[in-house]
């Protein structure tokens, strides 16, 4: 499975977990994460997860549907 994750700016508060689980995936600009890079799929799913505020969204690029990390 290829998995794309998008961060909900809105729902970011800038804690920068992901960016300590998936250095080079995710940067911290300002108050809100950014995807910097591609990562594995297991780096995407440890991000999400660790993100306290649940602003990282996984979507299966196949199919288009939400997935749990």
């Amino acid at each position: 499975m290829t998995l794309i994750a998008q961060i909900d700016d809105s729902l970011c508060l800038g804690h920068g977990d992901c960016v300590h689980v998936a250095p080079g995936v995710f940067i911290l600009e300002g108050d809100v994460a950014e995807q910097q890079g591609q990562g594995t799929e297991n780096q995407l799913r440890e991000a999400a997860r660790a993100c306290p505020a649940g602003a990282i969204i996984l979507i299966d690029a196949e199919t288009r549907t939400e997935v749990d990390p």
